[in-house]
């Protein structure tokens, strides 16, 4: 009786870079059962190991927004009446993006029993923490609404436009975690001075001031003005700031250019990934 030979697909070799990509979408895909059930447990374990377990998830940003607005007020000498908004404005997405790169680069170094012991796409590690990001990012919303309590003359029907937004920070933060979930399992110094590299891209970014401000800081220096345009988060901060500050359109052009940026650079971390992944047991 002939027998029958059964491949795993996880491991097959690689049948290109366009096809070994558009491999790995298709088992994404394939497997969001699997997502969401990794991220439902991580959102419960992240709501079980505090006392006030997911209320952390709407404190957290809206305490950073008094500290910052305390230590602004203090430096400048003089108070913004609507700054708490303007700054909370920029604080909710990037704790989204330092989260989702934070859970993402760890995860599949933290799971490293389980690679052992099941094939399965490990892609959908850093995934399943993406998802968690947004949706953290959505329950901060809630303190963002809160806040239009106080000013009402900044929510408008521009507010409609955030999921535009949310969409193209999503596409940017992708690439980014991807390839810092498969680098780390390498190169663990990377996951130790993470947090050190993203606060310094904060305040690098218009975070605590408005782009015109920015742009303005460095319009004698080139060379700085040109890496302004090249951080994301310009026109990132900027484009939350259009619709949910300024009540007013975002620019499109940029959000556009990044959006299309992003995803050549997912293919590219796609390919990084799929290339270490053999490895990862072996490292661990």
């Amino acid at each position: 009786m002939a027998s029958r030979t059964h491949q795993l697909t996880v491991g097959r070799p690689p049948r290109g870079t366009l096809g070994t990509i558009a491999e790995t979408l298709e088992s994404i895909w394939e497997r969001r059962e699997l997502i969401s059930r990794l991220t439902l447990t991580a959102i419960r374990r992240r709501g079980a190991d505090s006392v006030l377990g997911h209320i952390w998830w709407v404190l957290d940003p809206a305490l950073q927004m008094v500290i910052y607005t305390i230590l602004v007020t203090f430096i400048r000498q003089r108070s913004q009446p609507d700054f708490p908004l303007f700054i909370f404005v920029a604080l909710l997405p990037w704790k989204w993006f330092s989260s989702a790169l934070g859970t993402a680069s760890e995860s599949i170094r933290k799971r490293d029993k389980v690679l052992r012991q099941i094939a399965f796409p490990q892609i959908t590690l850093p995934v399943a923490n993406i998802v968690e990001s947004v949706f953290e990012f959505c329950v901060g919303l809630i303190p963002l609404f809160a806040l239009y309590l106080v000013y009402p003359s900044h929510l408008t029907m521009w507010v409609l436009a955030l999921p535009l937004i949310i969409i193209v920070q999503l596409l940017v933060t992708i690439p980014f975690a991807i390839t810092l979930s498969a680098v780390n399992v390498f190169y663990r110094d990377i996951g130790n001075t993470l947090t050190h590299v993203l606060r310094l891209w904060f305040y690098l970014s218009p975070s605590l001031y408005s782009i015109e401000t920015m742009r303005s800081m460095v319009k004698n220096y080139p060379a700085l003005d040109f890496l302004v345009s090249l951080n994301p988060f310009t026109w990132i901060f900027s484009g939350y700031r259009d619709v949910l500050f300024e009540g007013r359109a975002p620019d499109l052009v940029p959000l556009l250019t990044l959006s299309v940026v992003s995803i050549l650079f997912t293919f590219v971390a796609i390919h990084i990934f799929r290339r270490m992944a053999p490895n990862f047991v072996k490292v661990l």
